[in-house]
């Protein structure tokens, strides 16, 4: 090639991404014309929305009461409620988060992350599942404490070999 047709050639690709530079401007001075949100009905929507994804979609409940579906499932069928065991509540309520470093939650088995964890003792990891901590959310309504307190150890005790001190 020579320089001639370089010149063109750079040329020609300073204007295709000055042509792209100048539709995606566009692009985005027209979404904020149209769709920004100086509209208060959509602003008031969208805040709206923002606040219902923080709310539980759970009914709370008091310690000692059994969760609402099981509750409902015993006075329907007068039967006697079985407790999952820890592996079940992980598998059902835990894992989503706790089977990678999702939002800084210990994965199952791992010994470094839960080690930093267990010296607080039982009541407290029990009550911050229950209840919430931090970036973790409230568990109380998706299983009884006792199941809580069983999917800890499952993913603790069982999975790390760590033993976590009483609190």
């Amino acid at each position: 090639m020579s320089v001639s047709e370089d010149n063109i050639f750079l040329r020609n690709f300073a204007l295709v991404l000055a042509g792209l530079v100048a539709v995606a401007v566009l692009l985005v001075v027209f979404a904020n014309v149209f769709f920004g949100m100086d509209d208060p009905a959509r602003q008031e929507l969208a805040e709206e929305r923002a606040l219902q994804n923080f709310e539980p979609s759970y009914a709370v409940r008091l310690t000692g009461e059994p969760a609402p579906g099981a509750a409902a499932a015993d006075e329907e069928a007068d039967e006697v409620v079985e407790v999952r065991s820890g592996e079940q509540v992980t598998q059902a309520v835990c894992i989503a988060c706790h089977q990678g470093d999702f939002l800084n939650a210990p994965g199952v088995g791992d010994v470094a992350a839960w080690d930093e964890r267990i010296g607080k003792g039982w009541q407290t990891l029990v009550d911050h599942t229950v209840n919430g901590f931090g970036s973790m959310p409230a568990q109380g309504g998706a299983a009884t404490e006792e199941e809580i307190r069983a999917a800890i150890e499952w993913m603790v005790e069982d999975q790390t070999g760590l033993e976590i001190p009483e609190s």
